[in-house]
């Protein structure tokens, strides 16, 4: 699991903010970035007139050590956890970074200078920054999809820190298309003070992988839309098999909202099936409803179907069922459970199952369910990872319990009409939405 301590953080649950709550209506509006404050304790140095030295106490490293990811998300915090440039407040007085040195810090007094002296303690505020993170790019080597996964993970890492908030990737690239800003970080600082007065980001993150031998060759540069300056250029070198693509496991939370055409429906999989697994006869078709939404929204995933008569050539070892899933590789370690909101056409029994610990031919216990009642009104469940219970895959296999949940490696969480629990030939819909891991 990946977990993050930070010094000195007062009433963390206050000031980092609580996620919503599921029982609270979504309104869509837009929001400032988040701006919840961190505090950490510093020792004045030196006092000149209205310039105060100050000396740090930074926030502590991550935990997450000896992957590329989190040595590159280590380096944007070390080397940007203050900007110069920025206006933030030291003992109710409005002050200036003018200048960052490692854990040295100059700020100027804005207005009336603070009664401060040399070896006085102060609670410096570290506010939020909001960051927009540029796609990285392969410039060298096949593996395309390494860029892709590299950033997320440090995008991950960087929103736990509790230091930065990430511009939103629809946003930012419309407005790198518009201003043309270029892929290898070369941004001249008249783009660079564009791109941050449009986005509202204080910072701009590119990254560029390149294979070398056995190694990647990583180069990040950040740089300051207040002044336009490079703040740093980061370099790191990781072995190729870090990057490989079957070891790429999701860690970000499942977007479970379904509520614009722009929302990231990463793994959900929609469509029709005809008979198959859904047996003879039977069906399923996923597709966004747009007239139904739980929890005060307007939309949701639904699926509909029809259980088949008999199963069909080529299924059958498999129970007759029809399913509504997510398929995505995801490492949940950092979670205790899971959410959602779930109403039926009909009364039913459903099967809810997350698939955990990888398949191989003699794994057959890599399999975990609970069993829920669906209504015809949307009702909210929420249980944790470990209530679930093992389960056989296939009829007429006697099942034995599994004893260890790898919940670091799940690929299919699903809800799933199973002849289990409705006769042959049940057919009505379901509806799912506000899923989320907590």
């Amino acid at each position: 699991m990946r977990r993050f301590a930070l010094a000195f953080i007062i009433c963390g649950a206050v000031l980092l903010g609580c996620a919503e709550s599921p029982g609270v209506k979504k309104e869509k509006q837009s929001e400032p970035p988040n701006r919840s404050i961190l505090f950490l304790t510093a020792e004045v140095v030196k006092v000149e007139r209205d310039t105060i030295t100050l000396r740090l106490q930074k926030p502590a490293p991550l935990k997450a050590e000896g992957k590329l990811a989190s040595a590159l998300a280590q380096g944007v915090i070390d080397t940007c956890y203050l900007l110069e440039g920025r206006e933030m407040l030291l003992n109710q007085t409005r002050v200036k970074v003018t200048w960052v040195a490692g854990d040295d810090v100059k700020v100027k007094a804005l207005e009336k200078a603070p009664p401060l002296k040399a070896g006085d303690k102060v609670v410096f505020p570290l506010e939020r920054k909001l960051i927009a993170v540029k796609d990285f790019e392969v410039i060298v080597g096949h593996n395309k999809e390494a860029a892709r996964f590299l950033q997320e993970d440090v995008e991950s890492l960087l929103v736990e820190s509790g230091q930065f908030s990430v511009v939103e990737r629809a946003k930012l690239s419309t407005i790198m298309e518009e201003i043309q800003l270029g892929q290898t970080g070369a941004i001249d600082p008249a783009t660079a003070q564009r791109a941050g007065k449009l986005l509202g980001a204080e910072i701009i993150l590119t990254g560029t992988l390149a294979a070398s031998g056995n190694e990647w060759n990583v180069n990040l540069r950040l740089v300051n839309t207040e002044t336009g300056l490079i703040i740093a250029a980061i370099h790191r070198m990781a072995a190729l098999n870090e990057l490989k693509a079957e070891a790429f496991h999701e860690i970000k939370n499942i977007d479970g909202s379904f509520e614009s055409e722009g929302s990231d429906f990463a793994g959900w999989i929609v469509g029709t099936m005809m008979n198959e697994r859904a047996g003879k006869g039977g069906y399923q078709k996923v597709y966004i409803d747009k007239t139904e939404g739980a929890n005060g929204t307007k939309q949701s995933i639904a699926m509909t179907f029809k259980l088949g008569s008999a199963r069909v050539r080529g299924h059958n070892d498999q129970w007759i069922q029809a399913h509504l899933r997510n398929q995505l590789k995801r490492d949940l370690g950092r979670y205790k459970g899971i959410r959602f909101f779930i109403k039926g056409s009909d009364d039913f029994t459903i099967r809810f199952q997350l698939n955990a610990g990888g398949r191989t031919q003699n794994d057959e216990e890599a399999k975990w369910f609970k069993n829920i009642v669906v209504t015809k009104g949307w009702k909210e469940f929420q249980f944790s990872f470990t209530s679930l219970s093992a389960t056989k895959v296939n009829p007429g296999k006697k099942a034995t319990r599994q004893h260890y949940m790898d919940i670091t490696n799940v690929d299919q969480i699903q809800w799933g009409a199973d002849e289990r629990y409705m006769p042959l030939g049940t057919e009505g819909t379901i509806w799912v939405d506000e899923v989320s891991f907590y």
